[in-house]
């Protein structure tokens, strides 16, 4: 792969953490979903990091939801795509209750399974690869549909499973969660909160100490453990997350934990209007200034880099008078690429068909086929 290209992917990967601009609402009783990424030109597919990799990218594919997400965002604010194929079905509350994900060939790629109890809990996910290979998370509630814990387990293996228990204060708020597996309790986390309920304070936990016989530094299990800090969080009079600070803490040291980095957040009217990310020193290593319509979405983001301006990156967002989403102007080193937009709707006013166009060359279609219990 080429250096421009490895710095657009490590850029990009902004995307698969950063929020979309378009709101996708899906209308009516929807029994199945069929979605699927097509291309115009073979020879122009998915954005890859190495020629070898498969259809899902580096990373490979790694769960539904991720995998939803990192496609949904590359599709509306980049000139690039992610690789998309899968057949969902649900109950008639909404519910998803089946899902099967496809590779360009048509193989399957893995199958989902969904159980609820009679409160819609989610208490079974069920990922199956062949007929007997599969991996099983189970979840279990409280009397006021809190979740109490969750189990998991592989079919090939009894002894590898984990377990994990969830822990609450008595306003219901979380405090604690722990780990465990076939060796007893591994790490966990613990939440200090402000008066209002908010998360202050990430703290992670090991069961261990560690002591040194032989010039050797052993772990043992007291049944206190120790604790590092790992992040905090400050928030403003309206309840919006204003800073985080990210600690360089260790298990099993005394010193006080030094802050590595942190985020800054300054709104305006309620919206995100600039994101800021700092260093040790508390010198900007990047950020983003957010603009808005009147409708409160997006139009504008420029995303600096002060040290290394050929990363900065803008983005232009177009809108239709439904507020789907109609053209992107994305530019990289001051070169400007505009990507269109162009929509297929249904009787229900879902959108069934995007096909997406680079520079004015039609390069993607994106399917969705709906089965309505009504």
């Amino acid at each position: 792969m080429t250096e421009k290209n490895l710095i657009t992917f490590l850029i990009l990967f902004y995307f698969s953490i950063s929020f979309g601009q378009q709101k996708d609402t899906i209308y009516g009783k929807v029994k199945s979903i069929k979605e699927q990424l097509a291309f115009f030109d073979e020879n122009r597919q998915n954005m890859k990091l190495f020629s070898d990799e498969g259809d899902y990218g580096h990373n490979g594919f790694s769960n539904p939801k991720f995998t939803e997400s990192r496609f949904f965002n590359w599709w509306y604010n980049t000139p690039f795509v992610h690789y998309s194929n899968y057949h969902k079905e649900f109950n008639k509350k909404g519910e998803t209750t089946y899902e099967v994900w496809f590779y360009k060939s048509g193989d399957t790629v893995a199958f989902f399974n969904y159980k609820y109890d009679k409160n819609d809990n989610l208490i079974q996910v069920k990922e199956s690869y062949k007929k007997d290979d599969y991996t099983v998370r189970n979840y279990n509630y409280d009397s006021k549909n809190k979740i109490k814990s969750t189990i998991y387990y592989v079919s090939d293996d009894p002894n590898l499973y984990s377990y994990s228990e969830f822990i609450y204060d008595e306003k219901e708020n979380l405090i604690q969660s722990k780990d465990f597996n076939a060796d007893g309790e591994t790490y966990g986390t613990k939440y200090t909160l402000y008066s209002n309920g908010k998360i202050k304070e990430v703290i992670s936990y090991s069961p261990f100490k560690i002591i040194k016989k032989n010039n050797k530094r052993i772990l043992f299990k007291d049944g206190i453990g120790s604790e590092k800090l790992d992040r905090k969080f400050i928030y403003n009079e309206n309840g919006d997350m204003t800073e985080t600070l990210s600690y360089k803490g260790e298990f099993y040291n005394d010193n006080e934990p030094q802050i590595q980095g942190r985020t800054r957040k300054e709104y305006a009217n309620g919206l995100l209007v600039k994101e800021m990310t700092l260093n040790r020193a508390n010198k900007i290593e990047r950020f983003t200034l957010y603009y808005y319509n009147k409708q409160k979405q997006i139009t504008k983001e420029n995303y600096v880099v002060p040290e290394y301006p050929d990363n900065n990156l803008s983005y232009e967002y177009f809108y239709d008078n439904n507020g789907n989403q109609i053209k992107l102007i994305y530019s990289e080193k001051n070169n400007p690429v505009t990507v269109k937009f162009k929509y297929e709707f249904d009787n229900q006013n879902n959108w069934t068909k995007q096909i997406k166009s680079v520079d004015g060359e039609q390069l993607f279609i994106w399917t969705r086929e709906f089965e309505y219990f009504e």
